[in-house]
């Protein structure tokens, strides 16, 4: 004869379940409100959010969610996705977030919301590789603990906010491939903590504040690519950084290089599209054991290469398009260049014997005054 549980019992057996399955769960209930109200639903339950279900917990099954021990979400992480709006402002009540990404999703538009402001305990932010607009907000500066801020390939207008300058514990700052006017604001050359700066790609005007020198962690400076006028502050020689990457190339800086440039202690150097003159061998030198790569092209650079010591390990030179003389020295043939580029000049001689130059098409020697020898036909 089959047993039939009791209907009060079994009434039991489902609360006690249903609780325990409850008392389980270690996603905060207010935060995951906002996660299914305030941002899937705002975003029509695209298929990015399909892990997001209600019965389950946001802190161990939902992709892009982490949570502290708390059961408080940290981290919201959405790229690459197929959603379509603007950024919702419920993402201000996740008052724990540390970490938002919200990248690689062209639907992305819209400004980036005020309610960004409340979230205090965030130190990364990356909006990068969207299609957001208007102005930089100014109070992104209010955000006292962020380290790692990536508003890069979007199309923000207007100039960069001087209130970023007070981001004290700022490290890596990347504002690249928009539309930014005006000149870099001299706060940024505040923020001690930064270690890379990335500008690229905008519409940038002015000259380079001198002042970043002083950062004593920067080792990455990229403004090329903007409309930035004057000469190279001379304090650049005093960079503190012994692995420092500097790309200037791309604008309308002119005049001579300081002398005192050359002290700087730099790995990848590219000066190349502006206007310089004068010389530039003291960029060169065998005590500079680090430089791997420099990039002078499209200058008015004139100088005499035929005494420039060569760093040791240069693995990428392009002198092209300039009025640079004299002969190719005979240390370039022990170098361990993978690319090299010295045409349209004026140099003469034979280019040095050794086996990775001739590998080299002729065309990276060629339009001189009078180079020979292989790649190039032989001296007569």
């Amino acid at each position: 004869m089959q047993a039939h549980t009791p209907p009060l019992l079994l009434l039991i057996v489902l609360l006690l379940s249903s609780a325990l399955s409850s008392a389980q769960e270690l996603c905060n209930a207010d935060d995951k409100k906002i996660l299914l109200l305030g941002i899937k639903e705002h975003f029509n339950n695209a298929s990015v959010f399909a892990t997001w279900i209600p019965d389950t917990d946001c802190c161990k099954n939902w992709s892009g969610i982490q949570c502290n021990s708390d059961g408080r979400v940290i981290m919201l992480g959405v790229t690459i996705a197929d959603i379509v709006g603007e950024i919702p402002p419920a993402i201000g009540d996740l008052p724990f977030l540390e970490f938002i990404a919200l990248s690689g999703t062209p639907g992305l538009t819209g400004t980036i919301p005020l309610a960004v402001a409340k979230l205090s305990h965030l130190n990364h932010l990356d909006f990068s590789n969207n299609q957001l607009s208007g102005p930089i907000p100014d109070f992104l500066g209010q955000i006292k603990k962020l380290d790692d801020i990536d508003l890069s390939s979007n199309a923000f207008t207007g100039s960069i906010p001087a209130s970023l300058g007070r981001l004290t514990k700022l490290r890596t700052m990347n504002l690249g491939s928009n539309q930014l006017l005006g000149p870099i604001p001299p706060a940024l050359t505040g923020v001690k903590s930064l270690v890379q700066l990335y500008l690229y790609s905008n519409a940038l005007s002015g000259s380079i504040p001198g002042l970043f020198a002083q950062l004593p962690n920067l080792n990455e400076l990229d403004l090329r690519q903007n409309q930035l006028t004057g000469s190279i502050p001379a304090s650049f020689g005093s960079f503190k950084k012994s692995d420092l990457n500097i790309d200037l190339s791309f604008n309308r800086l002119s005049g001579p290089i300081p002398a005192a440039f050359g002290n700087a202690n730099v790995t990848v150097l590219d000066l190349s599209n502006n206007n310089f003159t004068g010389d530039a061998s003291f960029l060169f030198g065998r005590h500079k054991t680090v430089l791997s790569a420099v990039d002078l092209s499209n200058n008015h650079f004139k100088f005499d290469f035929s005494g420039v010591d060569l760093p040791p390990g240069l693995k990428n030179l392009d002198i092209s398009h300039n009025m640079i003389f004299g002969s190719l020295p005979g240390r370039l043939g022990q170098l361990p260049l993978q690319n090299i580029d010295v045409s349209f000049n004026q140099l003469c001689g034979q280019i040095p014997v050794g086996r990775r130059l001739k590998q080299f098409s002729p065309a990276k020697f060629s339009n001189n005054k009078c180079l020979c020898g292989l790649p190039l036909p032989a001296c007569k």
